[in-house]
């Protein structure tokens, strides 16, 4: 499921707005400072698809033009409402039909647009109205998740199979070190049940739960022959309470796994919402131990350290499902630390993970974008009181948003960080690709059996590791340990060419190093592989050395090029005078650097060994690695 193209004519700000995506990754993020119109475009959306899912049963108009395609499952279709009538493909329908859908619009909102949460509460009401009677068709169209669905979200994933990859993912991420075996489950009288007729005398199947019916009563018939009463001491409280009319139940997750085999996370994610939409669902825990030995519950947890979980969450229960998912603002409230891990964790959803789900973002944070892997940002600014969205290149989008003061940021981080690598005594080395440190680290334990004797530090460009080398203040905080930079062979040969200071290393496959002139910083540039695909884009002259510099193209991921378990991952793309091998998608860096890499046999990491060698004659007595 893809967004491809919309068209708005006038809603709020947005006046014959349009814009286009190109469909190079899974998500794309929407920039700009408060006001410029990145809430509008996601109450825009909200508005359209919601036109779109109840036209059939409304008929409804809107009061505002719009054209929207969209692809599901390579089929293209396109989506308009102009002056009173719908079209679909360009032709004129009386109504949408069979035509396809994405299945579900997710809606995560931080709490600062009460605009977005009172629309999802418009359709909310709507279908709370439909559900007691619902057929098993019926599914909640908008969900609207934001931290009121924390305990929810992850009870569902915790209730799933130990082997499940995205219960795996939860507890890595949270700490979870162990799960009970049961869950407590709240339950209380629902909007429907407002009077007498529902009121519960026999708890019996007549009357239980307050008398629902069609799939939740289905959903509740089942989940109550998972019930798990507690036996001996000490004793609890559970079963119905007319005094507060509240149901207090334990079920056994082993159960609940059996009962719903037939269902997928998402399904039951399903039922157990419905549950929440009417009004019933008051509590959903199960106690948790952490790493430590820590007794804990789900609301443990604080938002910063779940924000990536929500994304995670929704993408990985609709993953069967075409979805478009609106992040509005998820980053507004985090420490700027957690801003800048937040786009890192959310790129550790796989590509199989997020096929199906197309994720837009609106953000107005400059620390969030530093680590993004996309070149073009969509940029959001006002002229003329209307808004308008281009692309922008990330670093002039983070100069926008941050007005120069993002340096400061980025500079003051990386000082405290590195006082920090002080109490390690060893020295830092930065990189310009955020994966080059995870790459690098398992290269060092392929290669060698003692510790790393330096930190590979992911410092967000080769202009800005450059400036680090010969920041005083820098080797002020090293007390006397040596600087390290690794620039790749591409346009960052230009800043690492530009550097005062005497080359002493000059062969490209081994890795030309560079010591700065005025103190213990050195420039080292990627190794060439030995493979002459590789080669060739690098090396000019191989008599004498010469390379192309700035016009050359090797990253970190081109020195696995050529291997059996790799080659899924590259492409040939026009250049001048031919065709360049690149890595295919910068949105799958993560997961080759994180998947693929810890996979390959130590041979295929022998072309770091010279620049490892050269840094351990650097390290401090005791902290040299040996074979």
């Amino acid at each position: 499921m893809r967004l491809t193209s919309l068209y708005i004519g006038q809603y709020k700000n947005l006046r014959d707005f349009s814009l286009s995506f190109d469909g190079g990754s899974f998500i794309d993020v929407f920039v700009g400072k408060n006001g410029t119109g990145k809430s509008n475009l996601f109450e825009a959306l909200i508005e359209i698809f919601r036109h779109i899912v109840e036209f059939d049963r409304e008929k409804a108009a809107r009061d505002f033009n719009y054209r929207i395609g969209f692809e599901i499952d390579g089929k293209a279709t396109e989506i308009g409402w102009n002056s009173g009538k719908l079209t679909i493909g360009g032709k004129e329908r009386k109504t949408i039909g069979k035509t396809p859908l994405p299945d579900n619009v997710l809606i995560y909102y931080s709490g600062h647009n009460d605009t977005v949460a009172k629309l999802v509460e418009q359709y909310e009401e709507a279908f709370r109205k439909r559900i007691k009677r619902a057929d098993f068709d019926e599914a909640r169209y908008f969900i609207g998740i934001g931290p009121e669905y924390k305990d929810l979200l992850l009870a569902v994933l915790l209730m799933q199979p130990d082997t499940c990859r995205a219960r795996q993912f939860i507890c890595q991420k949270l700490g979870i070190e162990t799960v009970a075996s049961e869950a407590k489950v709240v339950l209380e009288r629902p909007a429907y049940a407002a009077d007498s007729r529902f009121d519960i005398e026999l708890n019996d199947e007549t009357d239980r739960y307050w008398k629902p019916e069609g799939i939740t009563k289905t959903f509740l018939d089942r989940l109550h022959g998972c019930i798990n009463t507690a036996t001996g001491s000490p004793v609890r409280s559970e079963g119905y309470f007319a005094d507060p009319d509240r149901y207090i139940l334990y079920f056994d997750i082993a159960n609940i796994r059996q009962e719903f085999a037939d269902l997928s996370p998402q399904e039951l994610f399903r039922q157990f919402d419905n549950l929440k939409t009417l009004g019933m669902l008051a509590e959903i825990t199960i106690p948790l131990q952490l790493t430590g030995g820590v007794d804990a519950t789900i609301a443990h947890f604080s938002d910063g350290q779940f924000q990536s979980v929500y994304i995670y969450s929704i993408v990985e229960l609709f993953k069967d499902r075409n979805c478009i998912t609106l992040l509005d603002e998820p980053d507004s409230f985090l420490h700027p630390e957690w801003q800048f891990d937040f786009l890192k964790q959310v790129f550790e959803i796989t590509d199989t993970t997020a096929k199906n789900n197309h994720v837009l973002m609106s953000s107005h944070s400059a620390v969030t974008l530093i680590p993004h892997d996309k070149k073009k940002i969509k940029f959001f600014d006002i002229k003329g009181n209307q808004a308008n969205c281009y692309d922008l290149p990330k670093s002039v989008a983070i100069k926008k948003l941050s007005a120069d003061l993002i340096k400061y940021s980025e500079q003051e981080q990386l000082l405290s960080i590195i006082n920090a690598i002080q109490i390690e005594n060893k020295p830092v080395l930065f990189t310009e690709g955020s994966t080059d440190p995870v790459i690098l680290k398992e290269a060092w334990y392929k290669l060698y059996d003692v510790e790393m004797p330096f930190i590979p530090f992911y410092a967000f460009s080769c202009t800005y590791i450059k400036q680090l080398l010969t920041d005083n203040r820098i080797h002020t905080e090293m007390g006397g340990l040596p600087v390290f930079a690794l620039f790749d062979f591409d346009k960052a040969y230009d800043q690492w060419n530009g550097l005062n200071g005497t080359v002493s290393e000059t062969d490209p496959l081994k890795g030309m190093i560079k010591k700065w002139a005025e103190g213990e910083s050195y420039a080292l540039m990627l190794p060439v592989p030995a493979n002459a695909d590789i080669q060739k884009q690098v090396i000019r002259n191989a008599a004498t050395g010469e390379t192309f510099g700035g016009d050359s193209c090797c990253e970190i991921e081109h020195l696995f090029y050529g291997l059996e378990a790799t080659k899924n991952y590259y492409q040939q793309e026009p250049c001048v005078g031919g065709t360049k091998i690149v890595f295919k998608s910068d949105g799958e860096k993560t997961a080759f650097a994180k998947e693929v890499v810890p996979t390959l046999a130590s041979a295929c990491f022998e072309v770091f060994r010279p620049m490892f060698e050269f840094i351990k004659t650097k390290c401090p007595a005791g902290a040299e690695g040996g074979d």
